[in-house]
């Protein structure tokens, strides 16, 4: 077999009892994390716009997280993965090794919208449903790490796709050749965004999350009527077009051995992974100068490695903009002692000491820490003070990945932060108990229809 079929044979063949309890723990917290950020994102205008054009009460199999709202699991993958994007507060892997350092890639706001839309059409298991979120995260993943996506291409909607189909397709119970189909289906479905519209702020670009979990479930419906795709699509999309460089015995390295989704992270703050390292130098900075006042800062420097320093932006016009700022999240840290979702809102941006501030900060690549990618990410802040007071902090890396994984309870805190406002204090935390009992449930439904307001555990009405 190629490393495509030894890759299907994978994703349609593991077994739950395969899987070592640390995998199945990652699974709870991916699938948990991300169910917060769409309900945390489903406020947003937009969002909700796209929920009422998409959904209505009895409208389909699969829920419109959120909104008391049903769709097809087609526009539910679509209207839930944009609203996992949208606050920029999900969770992603580990940017692939070797130089130049790419963006770090982001499989679950592809693959959890379109493994529970699908997994509530099916009605599958908790282990069911656990099972494709590993194997979907693998296949993307791995895809992901085997080429080098263009750095001009923003990575939502390319390989992610392929971890959306997969995810489907075994929920789907394919077998290892539909499952290859499926595969290679998704692959010439993958998008092509401009990495500097999120530089910009265009809101065009948390779509972009919902089209791959979409095209997902898209290519999975296509291998089953007889589609086909090119062969060997994966070297031709990720090799030449996508990217120029493709290995596919990356593909299968450590297969069923190494699982990726416990190497991914989980964001502590709701912008671009890259600049967490520079907000976590300014609180460490904060910590031991706790008297600072923001009106005694002359300047701000920020040293950081090439692609953070990217984030440079001092004067962001947007929310979306700002959290790819860092003199937005560390001039918030600075004057409001927080780089929260409220940080980044509409309202926030008007804050005009936060904006002043913000100008004070200048972003620049240090080469030293360039080197250390993607093993390190370091960051230094100096903060030149009236007078002749220079304070300074650094860090080599930020928290939330597998080199500094969170706690359960730290996991679960940022999910009520962002659940509570739509479901209620209770019916959050009821939420919670599901997912991290979710291979007890013989019917995923159990744990969907809490994810509406008001429902109490009652859900919406189930069609079909």
């Amino acid at each position: 077999m190629n490393a495509i079929q030894r890759l299907a044979q994978y994703a349609a063949q593991l077994q739950w009892e395969d899987l070592p309890p640390e995998v199945i723990e990652h699974g709870r917290r991916i699938l948990l994390d991300t169910i917060g950020t769409t309900l945390g994102g489903s406020m947003e205008p937009e969002a909700t716009a796209m929920a009422h054009r998409y959904g209505r009460p009895d409208g389909g199999l699969s829920t419109l997280i959120g909104h008391g709202l049903r769709a097809s699991p087609l526009n539910a993958a679509l209207v839930n993965g944009t609203a996992a994007c949208w606050m920029d507060f999900d969770s992603g892997h580990r940017p692939p090794p070797g130089k130049p350092l790419l963006p770090a890639a982001h499989p679950p706001i592809h693959l959890v919208p379109a493994a529970l839309a699908m997994a509530e059409k099916e009605r599958v298991t908790g282990r069911e449903l656990l099972t494709a979120l590993v194997v979907g995260y693998d296949a993307g993943a791995r895809v992901g790490m085997s080429s080098r996506v263009r750095a001009e291409i923003h990575c939502h909607g390319t390989h992610h796709n392929v971890a959306a189909a997969v995810a489907a397709a075994r929920l789907m119970k394919y077998p290892t050749e539909q499952m290859a189909s499926t595969i290679g289906l998704a692959a010439h479905l993958s998008l092509m965004p401009s990495f500097e519209n999120a530089y910009q702020g265009g809101t065009v670009r948390n779509t972009y999350a919902g089209v791959g979990a979409a095209a997902g479930i898209l290519a999975a419906r296509l291998s089953s009527i007889g589609f086909t795709a090119e062969k060997d699509v994966l070297r031709s999309v990720y090799g030449n077009i996508i990217s120029p460089w493709f290995e596919p015995d990356l593909l299968t390295e450590e297969l069923g051995k190494r699982f990726e989704i416990t190497l991914g992270f989980i964001k502590l703050y709701p912008m671009c992974r890259f600049g967490h390292p520079a907000i976590e130098a300014t609180q460490k900075l904060i910590d031991q100068y706790p008297s600072l006042q923001p009106d005694e800062i002359e300047k701000v420097e920020i040293h950081t490695f090439d692609w953070a320093a990217t984030l440079s932006e001092r004067d962001p016009k947007t929310d979306l903009a700002a959290k790819f700022s860092i003199p937005w999240a560390v001039a918030s840290m600075l004057v409001r002692r927080s780089a929260g979702p409220d940080e980044f809102r509409t309202e926030a941006l008007k804050d005009t000491l936060v904006r002043k501030v913000a100008g004070k900060v200048a972003v620049s690549e240090d080469t030293r820490y360039s080197a250390m990618t993607p093993a390190k990410r370091p960051a230094r802040i100096i903060v030149q003070m009236k007078g002749e007071k220079v304070l300074q902090a650094e860090v080599e890396r930020s928290n939330g990945g597998p080199d500094a994984p969170l706690p359960r309870e730290k996991v679960v805190e940022k999910f009520r932060s962002l659940a509570g406002p739509v479901l209620g204090a209770e019916q959050a935390q009821m939420t919670v108990e599901k997912v991290m009992h979710l291979e007890k449930e013989h019917d995923i439904r159990e744990l969907t229809k809490l994810l509406n307001p008001d429902t109490h555990g009652e859900g919406a009405v189930f069609k079909g």
